[in-house]
């Protein structure tokens, strides 16, 4: 009882910045261990000295984006409704939504496996695998194709058990997968001599220890009583879920779909492009990764106070966070300023590949400095329900407008407009948001209710 109390008192009385540090520090901290998470697999490939394998492991990432969309639609969209329902007192109703997901989670895995290893060589030449690459690609593929249920399980209920105001169980989660996923990349990749394959069979591995962990969180540690039974299956609940867990999976969804169309358009220049922007890419996930853990960590508390009716704490929770996220990015920008070259060298030796990641690398972060106030203000939005501005967010970043002027940019400026196309966009959509959130906050009714 006391555990609940301190964390409603989080959610509804802490001083702002402590809520915000309180809430965000563990997904914060988990996302820097997803971090070296996505990092470990691209430095022991790299231990491999082949360009074909770095190439591939690229090619191969935006499969697993897709997979963890997947289970966004569901960690995302449970999520806002769970925090919403816990802000109004509803704890039977939160609990039946996690009991549903682990149902609809199920049956979305067992979809994706079935349909990728019937249809694997198509999904080669989608991601742009071609000669040499292909092998490498398919091996590094398969595993995660075998395993990708369990990527999407893992990913959703990391999610959701942060959104009780439990974001320490939800750290673990993320820290058991990286420890075992760290331990077992050089023992699948040298020991057993799997290559890229063993790569990837570490990352399912991984994925299974820290599913294991969540699933034993809400047995012994929820506030919340999980009883999946036919009564969970509510039209209200699946509106409640897919119309906010919609628009953030076609999000990620889109993040993959313009990765695979960047590494076809990046194809065209060799494998030394498209092993350079994979690490280029990985090493800017920093900043990306560690602003999501901030909005991620804020968004159960614009969940609670919207459905608290707390607009004064509401706004106070949403100024301060992106002024520390502002911060973040300016501290990364200059890190990668100064550092780029060196952090490129620690995952290839390879001069031309270290020459070239840290002209990229430069290139992706320019816009640091504002991108968390999209993320913080789109997570806004998904925690109060306002399924059209996050749906237009949502693909607006990765879709309307980023794959358009990917083409227009790359087809009229080349390799140099290929490598800013998302800065450029970066700094449209804070644009967009910002207008978007301002909107929703003087109209909506909850807010003004008396």
């Amino acid at each position: 009882m006391k555990s609940n109390e301190s964390r409603i008192y989080v959610l509804a009385e802490a001083p702002v910045l402590r809520a915000i540090f309180t809430m965000a520090m563990p997904v914060m901290f988990g996302m820097l261990i997803q971090i070296l998470y996505n990092m470990v697999d691209t430095f022991f490939i790299g231990k491999l000295n082949d360009v074909n394998q770095l190439a591939a492991s690229n090619l191969g990432f935006p499969f697993f984006m897709i997979t963890m969309a997947i289970g966004g639609i569901i960690g995302i969209g449970s999520s806002s409704v769970i925090s919403r329902y816990i802000g109004m007192k509803k704890l039977n109703e939160a609990g039946d939504i996690v009991g549903l997901s682990l149902y609809l989670l199920l049956a979305m895995g067992v979809v994706v496996t079935a349909l990728c290893l019937a249809f694997m060589d198509p999904i080669l030449m989608l991601l742009g695998a071609h000669g040499d690459v292909v092998g490498p690609t398919r091996g590094y593929l398969t595993p995660l194709v075998i395993g990708s249920s369990i990527i999407m399980a893992n990913y959703a209920l990391g999610i959701m058990i942060r959104s009780e105001g439990a974001p320490m169980n939800a750290m673990v989660g993320m820290l058991i997968g990286s420890v075992t996923n760290i331990i077992l990349n050089p023992i699948m990749i040298f020991t057993f001599k799997l290559g890229i394959a063993g790569s990837a069979w570490a990352t399912v591995i991984a994925n299974t220890a820290g599913l294991c962990w969540y699933i034993w969180c809400y047995a012994r540690k929820s506030m919340l009583k999980i009883s999946p039974g036919r009564h969970v299956w509510k039209t209200a609940y699946l509106k409640g879920i897919l119309s906010i867990g919609i628009p953030s999976g076609l999000n990620q969804g889109l993040m993959a779909l313009s990765g695979i169309l960047t590494n076809n358009l990046a194809a065209a220049y060799g494998a030394t492009i498209l092993a350079s922007l994979g690490i280029a890419s990985k090493v800017n996930s920093m900043i990306i990764l560690l602003l999501i853990g901030l909005a991620a960590g804020c968004q159960p508390l614009f969940g609670y106070n919207y459905g608290a009716k707390n607009k004064a704490r509401l706004i106070s929770i949403l100024k301060t966070a992106m002024i520390v996220a502002v911060i973040m990015g300016l501290a990364m920008l200059a890190l990668f300023t100064l550092a780029g070259k060196h952090l490129i060298a620690i995952f290839s030796p390879i001069p031309e590949v270290i020459e070239q990641g840290r002209f990229i690398l430069t290139a992706v972060s320019c816009s640091a400095p504002i991108i968390g106030i999209f993320m913080i203000t789109m997570n806004c939005l998904q925690a109060l329900g306002k399924a059209i501005p996050s749906l237009i967010l949502s693909t607006g970043r990765q879709g309307l407008f980023y794959i358009p002027i990917l083409f227009i940019l790359s087809a009229t400026f080349g390799f140099h407009g290929l490598v800013f196309t998302q800065a450029i966009v970066d700094v449209l959509m804070v644009i967009t948001a910002t207008i978007m959130l301002r909107h929703v906050i003087k109209t909506d009714p909850l807010l003004h209710a008396q």
